[in-house]
């Protein structure tokens, strides 16, 4: 038994390792060519990596790649780095294209993390960091994950002491459970003046091979260049663009 689980294993690794940069998506033939792992031992495992999350399946090729689980094994910013670096293009198709910094965030404790960022060429832009954390509460791009989370999650952050960044910013319980409902229903986040005043934030949800949000896309300007009439279509390229990210991850809408 011992040995047969070991076996498992070391079968199990074999095959992740055959997943590189250069080498994104594999056919089952290609796993069992690569790997040298018997054909039957190779479906077993691959099955087993796929319930776990650690392969995921397109459905469009029927070739594996590797799953979101991957990213448990490592830090939150260097793991996802890798995962989400060929959807750098679109995020910066999308801030040419709108002329306006955008994002691609993560949450973690609670927190918003700023995975990639792409700047515009505005002087009066807001400055991000990859790697910084912000509130939940009072970013679109934090709300936009955290309403698509368990009740837990959500309750937890809830209960937690929010802090008025601005007079704009929402601290009520009932306020931000309507906005997150709103978030659901609608597929994006839009707030305005709530962490920095002047400044106006769209995001859309990101979904992995389940369905699940695990990050969001996320414009940030001035409130003068995204008011009015204009908000329409940027929320449209970024929902978009969004979706697209959401493919790399193995999600394709219907």
């Amino acid at each position: 038994m011992k040995g047969s689980t070991l076996s498992s294993v070391t079968n199990a690794l074999r095959i992740l390792r055959l997943f590189s940069q250069k080498q994104k998506e594999l056919s089952f033939t290609d796993i069992v060519r690569l790997s040298n792992v018997p054909k039957s031992s190779t479906h077993r495992t691959i099955a087993t990596l796929v319930e776990e999350g650690f392969l995921s399946r397109n459905p469009r090729t029927t070739h594996y790649r590797l799953g979101l689980a991957i990213l448990s094994l490592g830090g939150v910013i260097f793991s996802h780095h890798e995962l989400y670096k060929e959807a750098l293009p679109i995020v910066k198709r999308l801030s040419e294209a709108l002329d306006e910094s955008a994002h691609i965030c993560l949450m973690e404790n609670l927190e918003v993390v700023y995975l990639f960022r792409v700047e515009s060429r505005h002087p009066d832009r807001l400055l991000t960091q990859i790697g910084r954390k912000n509130p939940i509460h009072c970013t679109s791009e934090g709300l936009c994950i955290l309403a698509f989370q368990d009740e837990s999650t959500i309750t937890q952050l809830l209960q937690a002491e929010l802090y008025p960044f601005t007079p704009y910013t929402l601290t009520e319980r009932s306020d931000l459970l309507s906005l997150m409902a709103d978030i659901r229903k609608n597929d994006y986040c839009l707030l305005e003046n709530t962490y920095y005043e002047n400044y106006t934030s769209i995001a859309a949800p990101i979904r992995d091979y389940t369905g699940k949000v695990v990050s969001s896309l996320s414009v940030i300007g001035h409130t003068g260049r995204i008011a009015g009439s204009k908000q329409g279509m940027l929320i449209e390229e970024i929902k978009k663009a969004a979706s697209k990210i959401s493919e790399y991850l193995g999600h394709y809408s219907s």
